[in-house]
């Protein structure tokens, strides 16, 4: 292409950005699409569940432990008290960032503290993933669904 090339898909660009502008949902959906570019990087896999071990011979009054890991970061939790379900966990290495837990369409958010630790109340059962985001709200690490 010649510069007058460039100069004309500049102008009929122009002309259709003003006469059919994008609806703010269609670039709303677009930056979200781009921001799960690198989802593969950042799925944290399940490496460990303990209702997966010695079934049958846990106490009830057993916490669950559950461990995801992704490259250079781990997540740890602990499920506590079937009757009021409490999801306690800790990111290693540890550092202050916000924890999302998604559980369906909704979503719940703690900060962790200095040691990277943080705590959900009251989880209804059913499907969770969590996610873990910095202070600019970018996305570093995302578990599988697991049912808790």
């Amino acid at each position: 292409m010649n510069a007058s090339d460039d100069e004309l898909l500049a102008l009929v660009g122009r002309a259709l950005r003003a006469a059919d502008p994008v609806p703010d949902h269609v670039i709303d959906g677009a930056r979200a699409a781009w921001t799960w570019r690198t989802i593969d990087e950042e799925l944290a896999e399940l490496v460990f569940d303990s209702s997966n071990q010695l079934a049958g011979v846990r106490s009830e009054d057993t916490a669950r432990q559950l461990t995801f890991r992704s490259p250079g970061v781990e997540i740890e939790v602990m499920v506590t008290d079937e009757a009021s379900r409490r999801v306690i966990g800790q990111l290693i290495p540890p550092g202050e960032f916000t924890v999302r837990l998604l559980i369906g369409d909704a979503v719940i958010e703690e900060p962790t503290d200095r040691l990277g630790r943080f705590t959900f109340n009251g989880i209804a059962p059913g499907p969770v993933r969590l996610v873990v985001v910095d202070e600019h709200g970018h996305h570093l690490v995302i578990t599988e669904w697991v049912l808790l």
